[in-house]
């Protein structure tokens, strides 16, 4: 999976987004980390794969996210 986002997207939250942030304010949303690949378990693990995932750090008016998944963002906003 390639990253969707990058550094500077605006993003608009939907419903869904609104509501898991409790966002009131603002339904914007600024990307301000590049993408960052992340992966789970943190630990290697014999008995689990790891999973690799793309995450970004997000600014909702004053509250900025840290390493949201993209799966989780794409849930999140508006669809163009």
């Amino acid at each position: 999976m390639e990253a969707k986002y990058d550094i500077g997207d605006l993003v608009i939250l939907n419903e869904f987004g609104r509501i898991v942030l409790e966002s009131k304010t603002s339904p914007l949303g600024l990307v301000t980390s590049k993408p960052k690949s992340l992966c789970y378990p943190l630990f290697h693990n014999v008995n689990e794969d790891p999973f690799y995932y793309w995450a970004y750090d997000i600014l909702v008016g004053n509250q900025l996210l840290t390493d949201v998944p993209q799966e989780f963002l794409d849930r999140m906003v508006e669809i163009e």
